[in-house]
């Protein structure tokens, strides 16, 4: 069973810049983890549900969050501008977890723009506090986002989807002059990303066995209807639980292993699914651009 897509929050890493360091620790704690060098790779040695980062760029293996004028001491409390757009999900979440964190009320807020609106910003607002325990409702009628922003008290830290996913998104960071710079305790703008083979696999100790094993002692411990192989941490290949029969002589798993599949650690989980009936269940191996084995999708 593949886990939820949504970003869980639990494993964060950060980049050097202002707030970078403070942010992650309030979404993770201990658990957030510096990184430098090459993201992508330092992304999935770490197993990174979220990046925060000083600013929003091309790179989209994992969830961003960029601060912009955050000062922990002073937010008094957090606002979600919330919309239909892709990102709104993951803005409710970091928001209910900063709150929580800093010990603050925080809102879920969006604006409409006629009373033709009313009830579709409800029910919006509705579906996404299922995702953000604690937090409180807000449906603002304004013909524009500055409407919201006029809204936030002093010491407010608003947390805001990227440009380009909604209405509201894109009035509050759109060309121009941000709207988020009038905010008056600073914001959070936050991307968020499909979930990747890497961020769902577990360790393959205790799934991938080696081709030197000889079938009797493979047979012993294979639980499922195909496993990986692996040599020197490489995938080499995968067994069928059907095939590991006793034959004469000194026979291994090497002898009776097919080429290996896989996916790649970048891919969408729905890659994962793929393999499913292929290996009968099995776990899905996942590997690195080396070709080694990183883990398994069970």
């Amino acid at each position: 069973m593949i886990p939820s897509s949504r970003a869980e929050l639990s494993r964060v890493v950060w980049t050097r810049g202002r707030g970078c360091a403070e942010v992650a620790a309030l979404l993770a704690g201990d658990r957030a983890i510096r990184i430098d060098g090459d993201l992508q790779r330092s992304c999935i040695r770490a197993g990174a549900d979220a990046l925060v980062a000083r600013r929003l760029t091309s790179f989209d293996l994992v969830p961003t969050i960029v601060p912009h004028d955050f000062d922990a001491d002073g937010v008094r409390s957090v606002v979600a501008a919330v919309a239909d757009g892709p990102h709104s999900g993951l803005a409710a979440r970091v928001a209910a977890t900063v709150a929580t964190a800093l010990g603050v009320p925080g809102d879920l807020a969006t604006v409409y723009r006629s009373d033709d609106e009313e009830a579709t910003a409800v029910s919006r607002l509705e579906a996404l506090a299922a995702s953000a325990p604690g937090l409180g409702r807000r449906a603002i009628r304004h013909g524009s986002a500055t409407g919201l922003i006029e809204t936030l008290d002093a010491g407010t830290l608003l947390v805001v989807g990227a440009a380009g996913g909604s209405w509201i998104q894109r009035q509050i960071l759109g060309p121009g002059h941000r709207l988020v710079v009038k905010t008056p305790g600073g914001s959070l703008v936050v991307r968020d990303e499909v979930r990747r083979a890497f961020q769902v696999a577990v360790d393959p100790a205790g799934f991938a066995i080696g081709r030197h094993m000889a079938l009797g002692a493979a047979r012993s411990v294979v639980l499922h209807r195909s496993v990986p192989v692996a040599d020197d941490g490489v995938l080499v290949g995968i067994v069928r639980a059907a095939d590991l029969t006793e034959r004469p002589g000194s026979a291994t798993v090497g002898d009776v292993m097919e080429p290996p599949v896989s996916v790649e650690a970048v891919e969408a989980v729905e890659a994962v699914e793929e393999l499913r009936e292929f290996l009968e269940g099995g776990p899905v191996p996942v590997v690195g651009r080396d070709g080694r084995l990183l883990g398994v999708v069970l």
